[in-house]
């Protein structure tokens, strides 16, 4: 990694790193982090304010309709909301590749079929396929038969499988590009198999492009969660709070407090308490800023060579400026 990389990487690596640990270190530091508030009194007893708190109230970002401290759920969150985008993306990788094995090497109809069959699904949104998947659980989970750790996981593996045949449709037509280039058909001529192949030039190819495709998953995962958060389904599932006196109503809760489920159980609030809404979403820019970054930068260099050409143009100024023209060379002295 030379010196261009470091630069452009730190920042972005260093922000998700201080997200993460932090998320973990306020459970341990504050164990009471999620007690519940059910009002504020001042120092003769009186009741002077009730959830959810503003700002001034609870300081410094107030609190949700429970009470509880709005800011230290969103620190806790940030390690599901990471982690999750994380093993997402990866699944997507892992399974998409194999997948664009299986495509390369299947006879040129089947691969047609496949095809058209992966690009017709292409205008159907994720999210509704994500959903009619995992509609079924969420009853299970509110029964209580399906633990939220178990759901977590199931989801994780749905979000991730739903995109794995139109990224290994994509992964496929690059790799069969790739395999019609001139010594990929000299190997097949003396010889070479399907193994050979995939050992010796299909592997190490996707090897520099995986990184930069990891990156990219990652951003459409966060977007992903975001549009999930919405239908209110959320990782880990929700948790219902009544309210109300005559009658109960029914307020959704995150179990895990990640930031795209935040952002749209408040959605509701953002006239009320624009806080609710406007900081998750503005640290959920910041994840999606910060992940765009590194795959910008991963990009220029991995792929186009961008850190190569600086370093090579740096040398050869640096090479002009220690050579030094006298005026007198190309001079006739007399």
């Amino acid at each position: 990694m030379n010196r261009w990389m470091v630069k452009r990487l730190a920042f972005p690596i260093l922000l998700l790193i201080a997200f993460t640990v932090v998320s973990f270190l306020v459970p341990v530091m504050n164990p009471d982090y999620d007690e519940v508030v059910d009002y504020l009194s001042d120092e003769n007893g009186r009741v002077i304010a009730a959830p959810p708190f503003t700002p001034g109230e609870m300081p410094p970002l107030g609190s949700d309709k429970l009470g509880r401290n709005f800011l230290l759920l969103l620190v806790v969150g940030a390690k599901y909301t990471i982690f999750a985008a994380l093993a997402i993306a990866l699944l997507r990788m892992v399974l998409g590749f194999f997948f664009s094995v299986m495509y390369t090497f299947l006879p040129a109809f089947v691969g047609r079929f496949i095809k058209g069959l992966g690009e017709s699904f292409q205008y159907i949104p994720l999210v509704i396929i994500v959903f009619a998947l995992l509609v079924p659980l969420e009853g299970a989970f509110h029964s209580e038969i399906l633990p939220s750790n178990r759901y977590f996981f199931i989801q994780v593996i749905a979000i991730a499988a739903v995109t794995v045949p139109s990224l290994g449709i994509y992964l496929g037509e690059e790799m069969k590009l790739f395999m019609g280039n001139d010594f990929i058909q000299v190997s097949r001529t003396i010889g070479a198999g399907r193994l050979h192949l995939f050992k010796q030039h299909l592997l190490p190819q996707f090897r520099r492009h995986s990184i930069v495709l990891f990156s990219e998953q990652v951003s459409q995962t966060l977007a992903l969660l975001i549009q999930l958060g919405i239908l209110h389904m959320c990782l880990g599932g929700l948790k219902i709070a009544n309210f109300g006196i005559m009658e109960p109503i029914p307020v959704y809760f995150s179990e895990t407090n990640e930031w795209a489920a935040t952002i749209a159980i408040n959605i509701q609030q953002i006239f009320l308490r624009p806080m609710l809404v406007v900081v998750p979403l503005t640290l959920f820019a910041i994840l999606i800023l910060c992940v765009n970054s590194i795959s910008a930068t991963l990009r220029r260099s991995l792929i186009e060579g961008e850190g190569a050409k600086v370093k090579k143009k740096s040398g050869e100024q640096a090479f002009e400026e220690k050579v030094s023209v006298s005026a007198d060379l190309f001079t006739l002295k007399q």
